[in-house]
């Protein structure tokens, strides 16, 4: 598995099988680190493990350290690059990182985390370093979080909508999927939709624009328009207004992007360049499906990064004098209480 941003379900898994487990979170980093704090791996008693939070130059070490943790029944610390013990592990440009290896996540904590992700309903996981690992689930964002406590958020897995016929769809389809989004495929076009489920979309049928239905957009979810007959928007783009959605685009001109604002205008939408990109996708040059496709990941992938969420937040941690690397103690330098791999939202 690769959605190295959501590890929980393999946790699960792990433990369905009888392994104990330990979650490795990044809290803290001087200088680059290839990861964004917060990031994680998940590792099995049997060394099996899942995701990376050095770009795959020091990941064996920590493998090594957590089974270490786990087999002694105790969290630890583990620094890494610049301040470090293991002096053979060098990472980019003189970067150190913080590790806290936890090995004391219970499975009613893992199923309620996995249970809400799976529900698409944001939640987050706090740790409590001072007892050296308790744990509570937190739905509220703006919870105050105690001394001495990280909380890492989990967040629905984005989902992209497709809304059209040919081969744009089949195209954005692939490079969604290959980029780790759900992708549904909603088409008039029976041989659209034939193409788009053999490669792994969900897909609906509908025959004319009132038949869609929108019960399934949430905030995580992106809704392209990949029309060439544009009178098909108009009333699309009027229900998906509606919703939540973080992106709505739609192909076409430029030309063809502001007879759209028009007609949307007549129908009584306010503000709705504020919210409808268009002509859709970043300027690339694109001249290819593939291309083209390209380019609308890369515009929805920057909208939804430019959201306020965060990943991780760490409370005020007490400084010590020992080394961040022992295995109980607390880092040597307080990490900051800002929040860590914000991105920001409509919502």
């Amino acid at each position: 598995m690769t959605d190295y941003e959501n590890l929980i379900s393999v946790a699960v898994g792990f433990r369905l099988e009888g392994d104990r487990i330990a979650i490795v979170t990044l809290i803290g980093n001087n200088g680059t680190s290839p990861r964004p704090i917060g990031s994680q791996m998940v590792v099995s008693e049997d060394g099996r493990s899942a995701g990376f939070l050095t770009g795959g130059c020091a990941e064996n070490v920590i493998v090594d350290d957590t089974l270490a943790a786990l087999a002694e029944g105790k969290n630890r610390y583990l620094r890494l690059g610049a301040g470090s013990p293991y002096i053979d592990v060098r990472l980019p440009c003189g970067a150190g990182i913080d590790l806290f290896i936890d090995t004391g996540v219970g499975d009613d904590v893992l199923n309620k985390l996995n249970d809400s992700i799976r529900s698409r309903v944001p939640v987050a996981i706090d740790t409590y370093l001072a007892s050296q690992g308790d744990h509570c689930c937190v739905f509220e964002q703006n919870k105050a979080l105690l001394p001495g406590t990280f909380r890492r958020w989990f967040y629905p897995k984005r989902r992209l909508l497709i809304l059209g016929k040919g081969p744009n769809v089949l195209a954005l389809n692939r490079v969604a999927l290959a980029s780790e989004h759900e992708v549904m495929v909603t088409s008039p076009d029976a041989a659209t939709l034939a193409e788009n489920e053999g490669v792994g979309a969900e897909v609906k049928m509908f025959s004319t624009p009132s038949g869609v239905s929108c019960t399934l957009v949430d905030p995580w979810t992106a809704a392209v328009l990949m029309f060439h007959e544009h009178e098909w928007e108009p009333e699309l783009l009027e229900t998906l207004l509606a919703t939540d959605c973080f992106y709505i685009g739609a192909l076409g001109s430029r030309r063809t992007h502001q007879q759209r604002l028009n007609v949307l205008t007549e129908r009584g939408l306010a503000k709705v360049d504020d919210r409808l990109y268009g002509p859709v996708g970043i300027a690339i040059g694109a001249a290819t499906p593939m291309e083209i496709a390209i380019s609308v990941l890369a515009e929805v992938t920057d909208v939804y990064r430019q959201a306020a969420r965060p990943l991780l937040v760490v409370g005020q941690i007490k400084q010590e004098n020992s080394h961040a690397s022992h295995p109980t103690a607390m880092p040597k330098k307080p990490i900051s209480v800002k929040a860590a791999g914000a991105i920001r939202s409509h919502t």
